[in-house]
């Protein structure tokens, strides 16, 4: 069976008929699939000495290769089969993996990891031993015809690993204490052998990542599909925090027409946005505020604005819920954008003016300000001064106009270093790779005049929003494929990362982040 190695809007055309009663069976491969090609079974087993983020990153390999390259791959905890047979029974439910009747192609990953070293070091998926990894390549290759490849996680104990990582670390809690942990950990140590680089384990296929994104070693595996994919997003991938913000771009003029793709400017409701997510960027993404709510008062209730407003230690804070009195134009199902009691009022934009200012320290001075109405204030709960560092934060959108102009005006307050080197903060980068998908013959179209036009590729396409490529345009999986050096990029930053791009682009970029397969994808629902 090989239904699955291409998409659903390429069915009629594998089909004979009258022009072509002899059609090709199966099309040239397309990367979004490339792992419907792989020929063997490939068994990653990640290892390495306790409290080093093996199942983060076995985790994230997962979502990494069955996201970007249908890899289908699945996740084994060693944790789960311990005891006198866990090693058989492991091994067992990689045999079901892999001759999975539902899989029309049969499986060919699987990932191995554990969740506490310390208590599975008597098994021998472990892999913490030269003869542990021997047995472990034996086995798979034959009882399951299964390649073995090794990753080892390798962490300098002064990145990460010290007293207090240990002490807040929730194995400490199992353990009873930290001081037990360390003694534990002490004794694991003794008995962990790293994967040898003096010849004698040069018959296995692995990868060694040394302080995480710093350093990769890499032994017989970039010749692979598998191996150099995995080496590259290890190179960047990594277990610290790191906060993404995704936005839509303002309105377009074509959107504003409902047509589809082109580089048409803003709209003046997209200026309008594009205004206000500025506001977002400053006090958010740059000065790391709380809570922030964007809100509109038309005339009518600015006449209510005396009794939901107070003086507050030089600033003009609110006073009640807001629900009943103005929209938020920032806002979702869980309530974020909403005014709530004592979030201070920050900036104002005045009716007719083409900027925001500071809103003024005392009610009063409010009220003039916002006279007749309408008027947009910007409130935030700040953040903590006693907890505040500054963050450095990155700026992405796509080179389309209409994503450039939706961040023009923002802030890019330049920020001194220790070094002597300066960092414009929320730089702005330009990249193509986040640009609309490309419509090809439709560009310029609304969904009515191509439905006109040709009704069976509307047919086609909701029948396979995922593969379905626009005539000489994209599909999904074409920009999930200009997408991977994207995230490659967007794994390896530490700091904060803005991305204003378009709505099949944030979708991809949603699912991915949360883990949510790819084939839901078209029909998230991003807000406006």
């Amino acid at each position: 069976e090989v239904e699955d190695a291409y998409v659903k809007s390429q069915v009629h055309l594998l089909k004979p008929s009258s022009h072509n009663p002899k059609p090709t069976m199966v099309p040239p491969p397309i990367e979004g699939l490339s792992g419907h090609h792989l020929r063997h079974r490939v068994v990653l087993a990640v290892v390495g000495l306790p409290l080093r983020g093996q199942a983060f990153i076995a985790h994230r390999l997962k979502n990494y290769l069955d996201f970007f390259h249908g890899a289908q791959s699945e996740l084994f905890n060693v944790n789960d089969y311990l005891g006198p047979n866990g090693d058989e029974e492991l091994l067992e439910a990689l045999r079901r993996h892999f001759e999975d009747a539902s899989s029309h192609h049969g499986h060919k990953h699987a990932i191995i990891y554990t969740t506490n070293a310390l208590q599975a070091a008597d098994a021998k998926w472990s892999g913490h031993s030269k003869s542990r990894r021997r047995w472990m390549k034996k086995a798979l290759e034959a009882e399951l015809g299964a390649e073995l490849h090794l990753v080892e996680i390798q962490v300098n104990e002064e990145l990460e690993h010290n007293l207090m990582y240990v002490k807040s670390h929730h194995l400490a809690e199992e353990f009873g204490d930290a001081d037990t942990l360390q003694s534990h950990l002490q004794s694991f140590r003794r008995r962990f052998v790293t994967i040898q680089e003096d010849g004698t384990e040069d018959y296995l296929q692995y990868i060694k990542v040394i302080d995480y994104n710093k350093k990769v070693v890499t032994n017989d595996m970039m010749q692979t599909f598998l191996g150099s994919r995995v080496a590259r997003f290890l190179g960047n991938v990594h277990p610290y925090r790191h906060t993404v913000y995704l936005s839509r771009i303002g309105e377009s003029e074509y959107v504003a027409l409902n047509k589809i793709g082109g580089d048409s400017p803003l709209s003046a409701k997209g200026r309008s946005y594009a205004l206000r997510l500025a506001e977002f960027a400053d006090a958010v993404v740059d000065k790391q505020a709380q809570a922030f709510a964007c809100v509109t008062v038309d005339a009518e209730q600015a006449k209510n604005l005396r009794r939901r407003l107070a003086n507050d230690d030089g600033h003009v804070v609110a006073v009640g819920s807001w629900e009943d009195t103005v929209a938020g134009d920032i806002d979702d199902e869980h309530n974020a954008g909403r005014v709530y009691e004592g979030m201070q009022l920050t900036r104002i934009l005045r009716d007719g003016a083409d900027a925001f200012e500071d809103a003024p320290s005392a009610v009063d001075g409010v009220l003039d300000a916002v006279g007749q109405g309408p008027v947009t204030l910007i409130f935030v709960e700040p953040t903590n001064p006693e907890t505040y560092t500054k963050v450095f934060a990155r700026l992405w959108t796509s080179a389309l106009q209409r994503a450039t102009q939706s961040v023009a005006f923002f802030k890019h307050p330049v920020i001194r270093v220790e070094d002597g080197k300066v960092w414009e903060q929320l730089g702005h980068r330009e990249y193509r790779n986040l640009n609309e998908q490309y419509a090809g013959e439709y560009e310029g179209l609304t969904g009515e005049e191509i439905a006109l036009r040709q009704p069976e590729e509307a047919e086609l396409r909701a029948k396979d929003k995922l593969g379905y490529r626009y005539p000489r345009g994209e599909s999904y999986y074409d920009v999930i494929a200009r997408l991977d050096d994207a995230i490659q990029q967007l794994e390896s930053y530490q700091e904060p990362v803005m991305i204003v791009a378009h709505l099949p682009v944030l979708r991809l970029l949603y699912a991915y982040m949360l883990g949510i397969p790819r084939e839901q994808a078209p029909d998230l629902k991003i807000q406006d």
